[in-house]
């Protein structure tokens, strides 16, 4: 199944830890905060009173998953060594640097692999040979699977119901976005299952052009797709859809092959 992530209390579950998911709500609080965040910030975040977030997060803080900063609090080094064994057993990462670096240098840009993480996808390997790029992602950077290029062409995994599943929870969580999801993203995805990639044409950073590629399922479920960001102005939008897109096609076959026969 594809991944997803979801916080939010089931009604009436008794197998629910509430407690629990209200800590690593506030983890995820992080995701895209460059900075330390205060008490505060994170009750306003989480909806959750000024006095639960105080004993969360010195709970948290207790554990290593958080550490205290003069403004609040950052992630602790117990994120990342919670992160490890979910990296290490990716073998992909490993077999696949070669052929990325390749692909990187060819384009200019940054080539990384992906993974569905709910409604977003997260950069599980991410690889560049130049810094003169404008968005330079690392391992664990998330954004909207709706927007990119690497996020349709994980889509083009989904079977039917999952697809089916990710719309419906569009629509209950992201309803500002349904429509744009029904428009473009759907159709793309098809596009993508036609000719084996996806693009995305400074939809979602006006200065880069995405292109992508379905890596495979594991046998678990798992999805993966390869992409790789490339400033525009290094290729017009022709040269993304005759060139790169059938350029990432060959490197997520010569990256698949290269796992099926580790």
């Amino acid at each position: 199944m594809a991944a997803v992530l979801s916080t939010a209390e089931p009604q009436a579950d008794p197998s629910f830890a509430t407690t629990l998911a209200h800590g690593l709500d506030l983890l995820a609080a992080f995701r895209n905060h460059p900075g330390p965040l205060s008490n505060a910030e994170l009750a306003a975040h989480s909806g959750l009173s000024r006095p639960t977030v105080s004993r969360l997060t010195y709970t948290l803080a207790q554990l290593g998953y958080l550490k205290r900063d003069t403004r609040g609090f950052v992630l602790g080094l117990g994120v990342l060594a919670a992160a490890y064994p979910v990296l290490s057993a990716l073998k992909v990462r490993q077999l696949a640097r070669p052929l990325m670096r390749d692909f990187a240098a060819y384009a200019g840009g940054t080539v990384s692999i992906a993974m569905p993480f709910g409604l977003d996808f997260i950069y599980v390997e991410t690889l560049r040979t130049t810094d003169a790029v404008p968005h330079l992602p690392d391992v664990g950077f998330t954004g909207a699977l709706s927007t990119t290029a690497v996020g349709r062409a994980l889509l083009s995994l989904y079977s039917k119901e999952e697809l089916d599943g990710y719309v419906a929870r569009v629509k209950a969580e992201q309803p500002q976005d349904a429509d744009y999801v029904l428009k473009r993203t759907l159709p793309d995805i098809e596009l993508c299952r036609e000719r084996g990639f996806a693009v995305s044409l400074g939809e979602w950073r006006r200065e880069i052009f995405g292109v992508a590629a379905p890596l495979y399922r594991t046998p678990s479920g798992d999805c993966l797709s390869v992409n790789c960001g490339i400033p525009s102005f290094r290729f017009s939008a022709e040269q993304i859809e005759r060139e790169c897109g059938p350029r990432i096609l060959g490197l997520a076959r010569s990256i698949t092959s290269l796992v099926a026969n580790a």
